[in-house]
């Protein structure tokens, strides 16, 4: 089977871009040929100022990539193509492309971007949903992308125009999410809950699990505010025997760092980005996972992560989280927002290592049970199956994109 892989990286990798990479192997692995367009936001950063100022227009409709999918598409007939992010390089016009060239298209819905104008459903502090049902003015009054009225409303009209004139879910054939939470929320939002369907992400079953663990925990991440490593920082205070490594990077690296200095917090330890098997031996040493973010996440990588090497989680009762970790089983939760509380459950595990360690096995036994490479190639073919049953059996959705294209 020919893939076409689509997917327009994040300026700060993230969990989203291994994923995708991760996926690209596993096809390869099993013998299938992916034809990959990959974008990274990061170019513009070289861009001269002229080109920058085109930014916005190509956010909405890309001639440039909608030609470049119906040329990859004659010229490699690919089977189904399989769309992780579009924005901003790529853009919604890929779609477009993919349908009047009758290709099926799998969209993987790794954040909550069809429904919210920053991907999160999280704003000013808080869980937010006001533009869940369609009216996307919500994103301009509270400058929801980048605190930028003007970015959002760029990024809002964006989202309104394809979904309302472009109809381009009408387009997309399976879309996949990461959880049953996700699933629930995009119904909620309007997508067509026959073709949602549920493929978590996967880790390979090889990486070898440790119940053994040196004095430290683990949080894992970008540093943006809705992980909310500052609870986890501020939790410290009440644990001077413990050792918090923070593996990670983004804008409040260093308002992070005067935190713990602040509080004289010198057992926690900031490490910046750590990518590979140094990272797996990092966790693998750990004593536990410590996740707090206070936004839904969709499926967090660093549970699996957690998971596949035997490693208990602590982390905030919200969203999909709380799906992925069992209380009491594969690990414990605690109130978003509150350090006490994580302070306490992280002690409940410290003061037992035996039932760090019985949940350490069960973590591992819930990997191989759901989230081994061998269940979700199985899972995937079965998307793809569906993706080209549909497509077959349909004419591509009438009408162009917003704006001409050929």
């Amino acid at each position: 089977m020919k893939v076409l892989q689509l997917h327009n990286l994040y300026r700060i990798a993230g969990g989203e871009d291994a994923v995708v990479q991760r996926e690209r192997l596993l096809l390869q692995q099993h013998g299938h040929r992916v034809i990959t367009l990959e974008r990274s936001n990061a170019e513009t950063d070289h861009w001269p100022a002229w080109r920058r100022a085109r930014l916005v227009p190509q956010t909405f409709v890309s001639t440039e990539s909608y030609r470049l999918v119906r040329d990859i598409c004659r010229r490699e007939r690919p089977d189904v193509a399989h769309v992780h992010n579009v924005f901003f390089l790529l853009s919604p016009s890929v779609y477009y492309a993919l349908d009047r060239e009758g290709v099926p298209i799998v969209q993987t819905c790794h954040n909550f971007r069809l429904l919210c104008a920053n991907a999160l459903f999280y704003v000013e502090g808080e869980v937010c949903e006001r533009c869940k049902g369609g009216n996307y003015a919500h994103a301009v009054i509270h400058r929801c992308y980048h605190d930028s009225r003007m970015q959002s409303l760029a990024l809002a009209a964006t989202l309104a125009c394809h979904r309302y004139i472009g109809h381009w879910w009408d387009r997309i054939d399976a879309f996949i999410a990461l959880s049953d939470f996700s699933r629930r929320k995009l119904i909620e939002g309007g997508l067509p809950e026959d073709r949602i369907f549920l493929k978590p992400n996967f880790m390979d079953r090889a990486l070898t699990p440790s119940y053994e663990s040196e004095d430290y925990a683990v949080v894992m991440g970008r540093l943006h505010a809705e992980k909310d490593v500052q609870t986890a920082v501020e939790a410290f205070q009440h644990l001077p025997r413990l050792r918090l490594l923070v593996l990670g990077e983004g804008p409040l690296l260093e308002p992070l760092k005067a935190l713990a200095q602040r509080l004289g917090l010198s057992h926690v330890e900031f490490r910046g980005f750590v990518g590979g098997e140094a990272r797996f031996e990092i966790l693998r040493r750990a004593k536990l996972l410590v996740l707090p973010s206070r936004c839904y996440e969709n499926f967090s990588v660093s549970v699996l992560e957690a998971y596949a090497l035997g490693k208990p989680v602590v982390a905030s009762r919200i969203g999909a989280i709380a799906e992925m970790v069992e209380e009491g089983v594969t690990g414990l939760l605690f109130e978003p927002g509150q350090p006490a509380d994580l302070a306490q459950k992280i002690r409940q595990l410290t003061d037992t290592p035996e039932r760090a360690v019985q949940m350490g096995r069960a973590a591992r036994a819930r990997f191989e049970q759901r989230f081994t490479a061998d269940i979700n190639y199985q899972q995937l073919m079965d998307i793809y199956a569906g993706a080209r049953r549909r497509r077959e059996s349909r004419r591509p959705v009438s009408g162009a994109m917003p704006a001409k294209q050929d």
